[in-house]
């Protein structure tokens, strides 16, 4: 009798522990897919994710278009984890006031949509030409939110910031960029960091000035093989040594003894107002220089 006991709560057991397996089975409908920002895996095409803050970014100038031309039309990407269908599908998502520095004059989001038949979307902004954005950077922060026609997918990939001004276009915001510019600028990340926490536009183009590098270059930071020849880790056939660091040193000194003793400052980011410090062998970060 007792053996028999034994068996039956066993039994009613294993049903039970059946049950809540199939009931936590979850299926997918085709009806109602996910939408997310393109993520790693898009890299190869989409290069704004960066996964330290798991948003997707894009970073726009003006200096891309003719003077003459008053707007800026940027498609922000999206896709879709279902399938295609034969009808275009609207897109919600929301503005995040207090992360956002743009004003209602200098953008329009004008729609958001997967087009028919396709994996890919966007959201669509039209920015306008300000003056104000000579010497300044603005953003849009804005994610997915579900709509009659998706769910978001996932919270890791839902996330987007639009970056814009008249001034240098940012660099790609994936590690491998990052973190060429954290080995080069001085703050209190880490020099290997993903982050793009203390980017800035000024601290960007001195970089490029300092080492000679043409506007529409920004070289990935690899951390593989050593040349024999120099000792050094190669990015995309240059070599980054100490000497990027000591050359944008010499050029902050330079521009600091032609301009009255007045040092570059960030203009952007966390480091905001902070004077742009390069990260030469044993220099120790002081914000208050």
């Amino acid at each position: 009798m007792k053996n028999i006991k034994i068996y039956l709560i066993l039994a009613v057991g294993f049903l039970a522990v059946a049950g809540c397996q199939k009931d936590d089975i979850q299926t997918f409908d085709v009806n109602s897919p996910g939408v997310v920002f393109p993520g790693a895996g898009d890299a190869a095409i989409y290069k704004g994710y960066n996964s330290a803050d798991k948003t997707y970014y894009i970073n726009e100038s003006f200096l891309n278009i003719p003077l003459s031309q008053e707007t800026y039309t940027i498609d922000f990407p999206v896709k879709i984890s279902g399938v295609a269908v034969d009808k275009d599908r609207t897109v919600k998502y929301k503005v995040i006031a207090e992360k956002t520095t743009a004003l209602p004059s200098q953008f329009q989001i004008t729609e958001a949509k997967i087009p028919a038949g396709q994996q890919y979307g966007y959201v669509r902004f039209v920015l306008s030409r300000d003056n104000a954005l000579d010497n300044l950077s603005v953003k849009v922060s804005f994610e997915l939110v579900d709509s009659d026609d998706f769910k978001v997918g996932s919270n890791e990939y839902c996330k987007g910031v639009l970056n814009w001004s008249n001034m240098l276009p940012m660099f790609p915001a994936s590690s491998f960029y990052t973190r060429t510019y954290n080995m080069i600028i001085l703050s209190p990340l880490t020099k290997l960091s993903t982050s793009v926490s203390y980017y800035s536009p000024i601290a960007h183009k001195a970089v490029l000035d300092a080492l000679g590098w043409p506007v529409n270059y920004w070289p990935r930071y690899s951390n593989s093989f050593e040349d024999p020849g120099t000792g050094t880790t190669t990015i995309l056939g240059a070599y980054y040594t100490d000497l990027y660091a000591r050359k944008l040193q010499k050029y902050l000194d330079d521009y600091a003894a032609a301009n009255g003793g007045k040092r570059l400052m960030h203009n952007a980011g966390d480091g905001q107002g902070i004077v742009i410090q390069a990260r030469v062998n044993g220099a120790v970060y002081n914000p208050n220089i």
